[in-house]
């Protein structure tokens, strides 16, 4: 028995090695910029089968890759998930505003055809560390992890990309390049701060206990 399992064990490692089968995680402390995401994302080749072709992938070169095919980086990818941030669209308080962006966590889960991105609640950073402490009385530990691997800034607390891809044949360069492209840039963060600092203003000039400008107002979702 005990040779039957480390022989089995053998097998399923030499196969994954054999298809390609990979993962890494994608990082980054600066937020999506909303539009060039989802353009992104539109674009992403999403298998129309419930499962990718094996046989298929395995056998495609660099070269043979349908040049229509615009984002070939993410024709591997079999399953990806994880939290992700984006930047509001729309600032004012007028109708169709996305300012809930701003404090709202994105989970990002894909398998095989699906793809979707929908509200997780709201992030750890939209509270002070101090506020956040009694949520975590009865578990120290936590909090500290918290603080030790999702706090990635002073001054946007937890908010970040962490997103895992798992795939075969995984063109990590490009995929990261892909997702860097779709980050804010430094003229886009400035406008980015400048808003939030607007929004912080007006919340304390208004009548307290009135309904904060960060609640959640919507979500993205998307299914191919």
């Amino acid at each position: 028995t005990s040779h039957s399992h480390s022989h089995d064990h053998k097998t399923q490692t030499t196969s994954a090695d054999q298809l390609g089968i990979g993962s890494f995680v994608y990082r980054a402390s600066t937020p999506f910029n909303s539009q060039r995401l989802m353009a992104l994302l539109n674009r992403w080749p999403i298998p129309i089968k419930d499962s990718l072709d094996f046989g298929l992938v395995m056998g495609l070169g660099e070269d043979d890759v349908d040049d229509a095919v615009e984002n070939k980086a993410f024709v591997g990818v079999l399953r990806s998930k994880g939290f992700c941030w984006m930047a509001p669209t729309k600032w004012s308080n007028s109708a169709g505003n996305d300012v809930w962006r701003h404090d709202t966590a994105m989970y990002w889960s894909h398998a095989g055809k699906h793809f979707g991105i929908t509200s997780a609640g709201k992030w750890w950073g939209c509270l002070t560390k101090e506020q956040i402490k009694p949520y975590f009385a009865n578990n120290v530990k936590e909090y500290d992890r918290i603080m030790a691997e999702d706090w990635v800034s002073v001054e946007w607390g937890d908010r970040r990309q962490e997103l895992v891809f798992i795939g075969m044949k995984l063109d990590e360069a490009e995929i990261r390049a892909a997702l860097d492209a779709c980050l804010c840039t430094a003229d886009e963060m400035e406008v980015y701060r400048a808003q939030v600092r607007n929004i912080l203003e007006a919340s304390f000039s208004s009548v307290k206990g009135g309904p904060s400008l960060f609640d959640v107002g919507g979500m993205d979702h998307i299914d191919q």
